[in-house]
C-alpha cells in the first residue's frame, strides 16, 4: 500500500481536530463528578456481557462477508476471512490515512488472489445489507413507539430509515433503476470512473438471481444488527439504567440514527458526533446528559477493545499465507 499523501495527512489531522473539539465541548458540559460516579457504579458482569455480545456480532459479520465472497466466486478459508475482517475493523478505529477499514479488507483479499472490483462489489453489498437490516429493525421499533409517544418525531425517523432502505430494495427488485444507474455511471468519464463503476455493478448483478441466498443473508444481517443494538442496551444496564419496553425500543431507533449520522467521514469513527447526538436523542427518553454521554462513549470503548484483535493480526502479517496458499478464485 502506498504511503499517505500530504493531503491525506491533513484530512486525518482535521478529522482528529473535529473529534477532539466535539469531545472537549461535551466533557465541559458534563460534570466530572457525575461521570466518575457512573463509572464507579458499573456492573462488571453486565459490561462483560456487552463485550461478548459485540464480539459475537463481529464474528457473525465476518461470516456474512465470508458467505458473500464465496457466493461471488472468491473461496477463502473462514479463519483467513476472519483475520481480514478484524484487521479492517481495527483500521476503522485507528486508521493512519484517509482510507477506511473496508479498503484495507479489499486490499487484503486482492493481494491473495481476489479481483479488486469483485471484492469492492461484495464489500459494498455487505455494507448495504447492514444498513438495510438496521433500518428495518428501526422502522419496526418506530412503528411500535409512534402511537405510544406521539410527542416525539417518530414519523420523521421512519422517513429517514425508509429513505435509506429504498435504494437497496429498488436496485434489487426494480430493473429500470438498475439500468438507469448503469447509464448514469457511463457518463462519469474522469479517472476512468465509468469503467470502474461499471465493473463493480457487473459483479453485483449475479446476486439478483440468488434470492434464497439474499434472504438468508438478510436474516443473518438482522441478527448482527440486533446484537449491536443489544450491546448498547447491555452497557445501559451496566450503568444502572432501568430498561423497560419503551426504552428498549428507543434503543432500536436511536442507535441506527447514530450509525447513519456517523457515515460522513468528518471525524475519527464518529467520535464526538456519536456522543453529542446520543445526548440529544436519549434526552427524549429521560436520560441525563452524563448518562447518555457515558453510554455512548463506553460502547465506543468496547468497539475499540474488540477491534484490537485485528491489530494483533496486523502485526503478525509475516505469518500470513503467501498468495495462492489459502485462497482460490473460480467462476461459479
Amino acid at each position: 500500500m502506498r504511503a499517505p499523501s500530504r493531503g491525506a495527512v491533513w484530512r486525518l489531522a482535521l478529522k482528529i481536530a473535529v473529534s477532539a473539539g466535539f469531545m472537549v465541548f461535551l466533557l465541559r458540559r458534563t460534570p466530572p463528578a457525575e461521570l466518575f460516579r457512573l463509572l464507579r457504579g458499573l456492573e462488571p458482569l453486565t459490561l462483560s456481557a456487552a463485550v461478548v455480545c459485540f464480539f459475537i456480532s463481529n464474528v457473525l459479520g465476518a461470516l456474512q462477508w465470508h458467505l458473500l465472497l464465496a457466493a461471488s466466486g472468491i473461496a477463502l478459508t473462514f479463519p483467513l476471512t476472519f483475520r481480514f475482517y478484524f484487521v479492517g475493523l481495527f483500521f476503522n478505529n485507528f486508521l493512519p490515512a484517509n482510507i477506511g477499514g473496508d479498503a484495507v479488507k479489499v486490499w487484503d483479499v486482492a493481494r491473495v488472489g481476489g479481483g479488486v472490483y469483485q471484492v469492492i462489489a461484495v464489500t459494498l453489498l455487505d455494507r448495504l445489507l447492514g444498513i438495510f437490516s438496521l433500518c428495518l429493525l428501526a422502522t419496526m421499533a418506530a412503528l411500535y413507539l409512534a402511537p405510544r409517544q406521539p410527542d416525539l418525531p417518530y414519523e420523521w425517523y421512519m422517513a429517514i430509515f425508509v429513505a435509506c432502505m429504498v435504494p437497496g430494495i429498488g436496485l434489487y427488485f426494480f430493473k429500470p433503476l438498475g439500468r438507469w444507474l448503469r447509464r448514469a455511471v457511463l457518463r462519469i468519464r474522469p479517472l476512468s470512473l465509468d469503467a470502474r463503476m461499471t465493473a463493480i455493478i457487473d459483479h453485483l448483478s449475479p446476486f439478483k438471481g440468488r434470492k434464497a441466498l439474499v434472504v438468508r443473508l438478510v436474516w443473518l444481517s438482522i441478527l448482527i444488527q440486533a446484537l449491536r443494538v443489544t450491546t448498547h442496551i447491555l452497557v445501559g444496564l451496566a450503568l444502572g439504567m432501568r430498561v423497560d419496553a419503551i426504552l428498549l425500543c428507543q434503543f432500536f431507533v436511536f442507535v441506527p440514527l447514530l450509525s447513519l449520522a456517523m457515515i460522513p467521514p468528518i471525524t475519527i469513527n464518529g467520535l464526538g458526533i456519536r456522543e453529542g447526538l446520543g445526548i440529544v436523542l436519549f434526552a427524549s427518553a429521560g436520560l441525563a446528559e452524563a448518562d447518555a454521554f457515558t453510554l455512548e462513549f463506553l460502547t465506543y470503548v468496547i468497539s475499540v477493545a474488540v477491534s484490537l484483535l485485528g491489530f494483533l493480526y496486523f502485526v503478525a502479517r509475516r505469518h500470513a499465507p503467501r498468495p495462492g496458499e489459502s485462497v482460490s478464485c473460480f467462476i461459479p
